[in-house]
């Protein structure tokens, strides 16, 4: 599973050899790369789930970045498919994230063939519904991804909310979301 997320969400620069460290929260994961390179120490933060065949659920934030209030990480959801086989989600097909509470955040799909020459598809809430999601994530328990009526994927909520505030800490900024 390691090796699925580090491919989903690795960076393609490194100066010297990276530190990481890792947590679990229930369902949900938080893994931490520091880069020293040379001039400054990067932190990027990841949290995390699924995996192992299954779709990943994963928000990531740099130590880089404006951060809360300004900026909020949006959850993604990484889709990659089987050798000679294509993603479920479509390029431009909007996204529908429903959670167990009811709320419905809007995403849309950007699908592509990576380097390895796999299908692979994200989906994102839309700009202005990404702290909506985050505040649906908290207070949920689950959530689906679903596109044209067709089931995606469904996420375990169990830990997110102590997986998030561990990502943003760990990168130094407000564990904020309102």
């Amino acid at each position: 599973m390691r090796l699925l997320i580090a491919m989903a969400l690795a960076t393609t620069t490194t100066a010297l050899p990276a530190a990481a460290d890792y947590w679990n929260y229930n369902d949900w994961h938080v893994s931490v790369e520091r880069i020293d390179t040379g001039e400054d120490l990067r932190v990027t933060c990841y949290a995390h789930t699924g995996g192992d065949g299954a779709p990943v659920w994963a928000l990531e934030v740099s130590n880089a970045d404006a951060g809360p209030p300004t900026y909020f990480p949006a959850p993604r959801l990484i889709e990659f498919a089987p050798r000679h086989h294509r993603t479920t989600m479509k390029d431009q097909q909007t996204i529908e994230f429903q959670f167990d509470t009811g709320r419905l955040v809007y995403g849309e799909a950007v699908a592509y063939m990576n380097d390895d020459g796999l299908f692979q598809a994200e989906s994102s809430p839309q700009p202005n519904s990404v702290l909506s999601m985050l505040m649906a994530m908290r207070r949920g328990s689950s959530v689906e991804a679903r596109a044209d009526n067709r089931h995606i994927a469904t996420a375990s909520l169990s830990g997110f909310t102590d997986a998030y505030g561990k990502m943003m800490d760990e990168c130094g900024f407000s564990l904020a979301m309102n």
